[in-house]
Formats: structure tokens, C-alpha cells, sequence
């Protein structure tokens, strides 16, 4: 897949109601007639008896998934591929109840049956591999650094040593830190967006993460930041779902293989990430 260091932010307009928040009492869900049927003990028919599927999302991440604080709609790729999977197995789009979900309780909502699926910006890892089932991945992209627009100090990986460097709790960047620039102090934080505040605020130097998510707080902040440096490593984001089941893990890949060959991940990509900067991005091969 094409680099995404040419991405630039967007504000999206999304068409979809919230169904709930993160502790509210869902809407009722929108009449559906699915297409497909499944074994009655499945995942995949459970969803359908319920009437809606519900899925782990981030509620503060610009361009995958974020709660539009004017509108209280949720935007993002995250969002869009949640819609296309609940249109897939219920027949509406609107079949949804958003569960928030921060990097630290991915697994834990996960393992607890709290979600039926997790698409929050999911990087895979090994360690996260050992805990939950992957599918995908649906998005690549690169880790990098973010600093204040003014700041000339950092150039490069190695002049992170001896900054306060800011990720979130989880994040695959607070494993990798410490092997690319040992000598940094690591501040973390449970979302990237209280990063972004510490960084204007100067409680720390610089905020690494996967490049697509610097982009959207970038555009959050506006003329506040810049990417600076090489890539630091690679990222593949992944839907996260039930270890060991494998008929839905089955399912999903299936449906990510399918809007990939029908366009529908394309018109996904396109509205949110790629609707300032369009360029040839293709969705990654499908290997988990």
C-alpha cells in the first residue's frame, strides 16, 4: 500500500445518528431484514436476533473515529467500515450501539463481552495477538512524530532522547519508544487528544503514534503542530474480535474482503481520510 505521509485531515460529515453513548441506553434499532442467515449459536445470528451489533470505537480520534461535538454524530473510517458491517449483517446501517473504547480497555471489552467487535484504530501486535483475535488488516500506515510547529529541536528519531515524549496508554508507540530513542522520558496519557494538549501546552516535547492519527489532530490544531522525521516502524490496523471464534473471525474477513472488491472500503477511505488529499491507496492484503 502507498505511504500515507501525503495525508492531510478532514472534517467529516457523517449521516448517522449515535444510537448511544458510551454509558447511555441505545435508540431502538432500525427495522432490518438481513440478507444472509447463520447457525442459531453463531455471533453472526445472536447480532441478528439482538437487532444490532456493538462495536468498540474511539469517541476523540479525528478521521477514524470521533464524536462530533456540535453534532453528536460519529465520524471516521472506524465508522464508516461499523456501518458497512451493520448494513452486511442486519440490513440497516443504523443497527449500531457505539461503545467508547480508549487504547488501554481494547482487550478487556473485548475478553468481556462488553463489544462484539473492536474497530478503534487497532494496531496488531504480538502481545495483543495472545489476547484477542484479529481480522484484516483494513488500513496500513506509518508511526512518526509530532511537535510544536515552532520547534526546531527535533529533527529525528534520536533527538527524542531526553524529551518528554507523549502516546497513549497501550499504544504500540509506548513499546517501540523505548528501543528507538532510550534516553526519552515517557509520558502517557489515555488518549491521544490529552497528548495533544500536553504538547501545546509544553508539558512534553513530542506525540508519536501511527502518522494517519497525527493527521487528524493536526487538524484539530490547527497551525499548532508538525510530523517531523522518518517513519519510526509500521502499523497494520485491524478489526478486534472473540479469540477462538472462529466462524465470526471467518465472517469478518469475508465482509472486509467483500467491500473491498465492491468498492465500498474505497468510498469509506475516500470520505473520510481521503477526502482532502485523494490519491491511489488501495486496502492491504488480507492476511490475519
Amino acid at each position: 500500500m502507498k505511504n500515507l505521509r501525503f495525508l492531510a485531515p478532514v472534517a467529516l460529515a457523517a449521516t448517522l445518528v449515535l444510537a448511544t453513548t458510551a454509558c447511555g441506553s441505545p435508540e431502538a434499532a432500525a427495522p432490518s431484514s438481513p440478507t444472509q442467515t447463520f447457525p442459531a449459536d453463531s455471533t453472526m445470528s445472536k447480532i441478528q436476533q439482538r437487532g444490532k451489533i456493538i462495536v468498540g470505537v474511539k469517541f476523540d480520534q479525528p478521521m477514524f473515529g470521533v464524536k462530533n461535538p456540535v453534532t453528536g454524530q460519529m465520524e471516521g473510517l472506524d465508522i464508516e467500515l461499523a456501518k458497512l458491517l451493520a448494513k452486511d449483517l442486519t440490513g440497516s446501517e443504523d443497527n449500531i450501539q457505539y461503545i467508547e473504547a480508549i487504547t488501554a480497555n481494547r482487550e478487556a471489552f473485548i475478553q468481556q463481552n462488553k463489544v462484539d467487535a473492536v474497530v478503534a484504530s487497532y494496531a496488531v501486535t504480538d502481545e495483543r495477538k495472545k489476547a484477542v483475535a484479529f481480522e484484516g488488516p483494513y488500513l496500513e500506515s506509518g508511526v512518526s512524530t509530532m511537535v510544536r510547529k515552532d520547534d526546531t529541536s527535533i529533527t529525528k528519531a534520536d533527538d527524542l532522547n531526553g524529551k518528554p515524549v507523549c502516546t497513549a496508554t497501550g499504544a504500540r508507540a509506548a513499546q517501540l519508544l523505548p528501543t528507538i530513542a532510550p534516553k526519552a522520558t515517557l509520558t502517557l496519557f489515555g488518549t491521544y487528544s490529552e497528548c495533544a494538549q500536553a504538547l501545546k501546552q509544553k508539558r512534553v516535547d513530542a506525540v508519536v503514534t501511527n502518522e494517519s492519527l497525527l493527521f487528524g489532530l493536526m487538524d484539530q490544531n490547527k497551525d499548532e503542530f508538525k510530523i517531523v522525521g522518518d517513519y519510526l516502524a509500521s502499523e497494520e490496523y485491524a478489526i478486534g474480535s472473540a479469540k477462538d471464534d472462529t466462524a465470526w473471525h471467518d465472517y469478518l474477513d469475508t465482509f472486509l474482503k467483500k467491500i473491498e472488491d465492491n468498492g465500498d472500503w474505497k468510498k469509506a477511505y475516500d470520505k473520510t481520510i481521503g477526502a482532502v488529499r485523494p490519491g491511489d491507496v488501495a486496502a492491504p492484503k488480507i492476511t490475519l
